[in-house]
């Protein structure tokens, strides 16, 4: 009786394959550049850059099915506004000068459906850290001289956290695209002479918004990657 179904087997060329949503991802280590949106918190009194493109490259190493360690390097050109906080009105911009600054962090990848993607889509979440740094940061001609020095806002180095979610959609066996949203905080800190007791009673006043020592602000970014898998 066993027989004739044995035989069909055989004609058929064995037993059917598994059918299943999930396929397995091949390479470990993968680079990308990307081009991203960042939307921008310039703090209550607006010392921070205003919003531009983010451009910059990603690489990738798996470190188990589920986890990669990601190292991220970013380019961005904006500009800010220069805040005088003794205006009788309160803290106002009173010029606006080019910002341009780099962002280096390491984030933890999180993969959702481990070392695999589902219908071709590999939805995963993201956290790390790093630093911006300012590398082009011109004085303000309007807070020039030498008694405006504890009005001016620098941002030089200062530490970000970040966190984000996306998706990745493998095209090919070596190629992917993802879509991700990311947020970026950021350290301000605020110049001194903010601080100032006659700054602070005009501020007051003026019933302008309080400075802040320190503020940690949300960036953030919504960008597309191309990865290539090796």
């Amino acid at each position: 009786m066993a027989a004739p179904d044995r035989a069909r087997a055989q004609q058929e060329g064995g037993p059917p394959s598994i059918d299943t949503p999930y396929r397995w991802i091949d390479g470990s280590f993968r680079v990308a550049p990307y081009a991203a949106r960042l939307e921008t918190g310039r703090g209550n009194l607006e010392l921070g850059p205003e919003s531009t493109q983010l451009y910059g490259a990603r690489a990738r190493i798996r470190l188990t099915g589920p986890i990669s360690l990601e190292g991220n390097l970013g380019y961005a050109s904006s500009e800010r506004s220069v805040i005088d906080p003794r205006l009788s009105g309160g803290p106002a911009a009173v010029e606006s000068v080019p910002f341009r600054w780099v962002v280096g962090e390491a984030v933890a990848q999180l993969a959702l459906t481990g070392q695999r993607t589902w219908h071709g889509i590999q939805p995963y979440v993201l956290i790390g850290g790093g630093m911006v740094l300012a590398v082009d940061e011109p004085r303000s001609q309007a807070l020039s001289d030498s008694a405006d020095a504890a009005f001016r806002f620098e941002m030089n180095a200062a530490p970000t956290a970040t966190a984000g979610a996306g998706a990745e959609w493998r095209i090919s066996e070596t190629i992917g695209v993802g879509f991700e949203v990311r947020d970026h905080l950021w350290r301000l800190k605020t110049p001194e002479g903010f601080f100032r007791e006659d700054v602070l009673d005009s501020i007051e006043e003026a019933n302008a918004p309080a400075p802040e020592e320190t503020q940690w602000t949300n960036n953030l970014e919504f960008g597309i990657s191309l990865w290539y898998y090796f």
